[in-house]
């Protein structure tokens, strides 16, 4: 059982301490969240919450209130971590909290190139890509992505339970994964952005045709499948 605690965000000082987690996770870059900004969205119903293990923040997460799909969902922004397993546990009090709200799904975007993190969203949670979003925050300027291009997957976890499972096909389109693309923008910038575009040429145009991804192939591979 996780011995991590996790609060939703009401207070000033509980949001000013969130806003300063996110600049250190991604230290170098522009502010992730505004402190005054998520106290406003936080007013009309929006959602933050942080993991504590003991008295010190591990993870947070900032979201707020979005149509997706003629669907009322949480669009969760931010979800940073210096704790292996928080962000899993964020994403898991999100989930009960957006059924409490009665929206029907959460929304958000992450780097393609992440393994672990396609395995988090794919794998673990069973969330479903549905856009391919090229370059989408410009070039990065934050510790962990400097100097990449932000091309970002747009996926959709259904709070109902009722995501219907794709059947395997031999259409599905295999994608290879970089081991570690954090590392290598550090060593071999060009190689990283030769992923990026290698990847953006494949994946762009199938989830433009309405092609989805929800699953992996051996944690290495994405499995693109095609519209049902």
């Amino acid at each position: 059982m996780s011995s991590l605690r996790i609060s939703n965000v009401e207070s000033i000082k509980d949001m000013e301490a969130v806003s300063d987690f996110l600049c250190q996770v991604w230290a170098g870059g522009p502010e992730v969240v505004p402190f005054d900004l998520g106290l406003a969205v936080l007013h009309v119903g929006a959602y933050c919450a942080a993991a504590y293990d003991g008295e010190q923040m591990v993870a947070a997460s900032f979201g707020f209130r979005g149509v997706f799909q003629d669907k009322q969902i949480l669009h969760s922004h931010v979800t940073g971590s210096f704790q292996p397993g928080a962000g899993y546990e964020l994403k898991r009090h999100q989930f009960d909290w957006v059924k409490s709200q009665g929206l029907s799904g959460i929304t958000w975007s992450f780097d393609p190139l992440v393994r672990r993190n396609c395995v988090l969203n794919f794998d673990k949670l069973g969330a479903t890509a549905v856009e391919y979003l090229p370059n989408f925050y410009g070039t990065m300027t934050d510790s962990i992505n400097v100097g990449d291009e932000s091309d970002r997957l747009f996926v959709f976890w259904d709070v109902s339970g009722s995501k219907e499972e794709p059947k395997a096909t031999n259409e599905s389109v295999v994608v290879e994964l970089p081991a570690d693309i954090e590392s290598l923008r550090k060593t071999d910038l060009a190689a990283a952005l030769a992923w990026r575009r290698q990847t953006r040429e494949t994946l762009q145009p199938l989830l433009n045709q309405g092609w989805t991804i929800s699953r992996m192939q051996d944690r290495t591979h994405l499995l693109v499948d095609p519209p049902k």
